[in-house]
């Protein structure tokens, strides 16, 4: 039988961050969408919705994966209290799927440390 191991990251290194509010980051991921229609899902942790974008797998970034630090170029979050499973835009009609990364231990550091820092809520 193949061995299966569980190895979390050590360390998430983030280069850029931007706080908004929940109106800029749902239209953002809804630009080139149709009135009415289904936009980009948005991540959700413990009342903050975040997006956030990985470095490309260069030879130097994926030696560092390897060794359990994940970089982020960026991560753009925004303070949505409570969790709904789509987010309505009622301007279009435009519709957002949310998607809870609650119950991930990695996720709920990361709005932790969002938190102590920017102080959202």
């Amino acid at each position: 039988m193949v061995e299966i191991a569980y190895e979390p990251w050590k360390k998430n290194i983030i280069h850029e961050m931007v706080q908004c509010d929940l109106k800029m980051l749902t239209h953002l991921h809804t630009l080139g969408v149709q009135p009415g229609q289904l936009g980009r899902p948005i991540n959700w942790a413990n009342g903050i919705t975040f997006e956030q974008s990985v470095m490309p797998p260069t030879e130097e970034i994926v030696k560092e994966q390897i060794d359990g630090k994940i970089h982020w170029s960026y991560l753009m979050f925004a303070s949505m209290p409570i969790y709904q499973q789509v987010f309505t835009i009622p301007e279009d009609n435009n519709k957002i799927p949310i998607i809870d990364l609650s119950s991930n231990p990695f996720f709920r550091d990361i709005v932790e440390w969002i938190r102590q820092r920017f102080k959202a809520k």
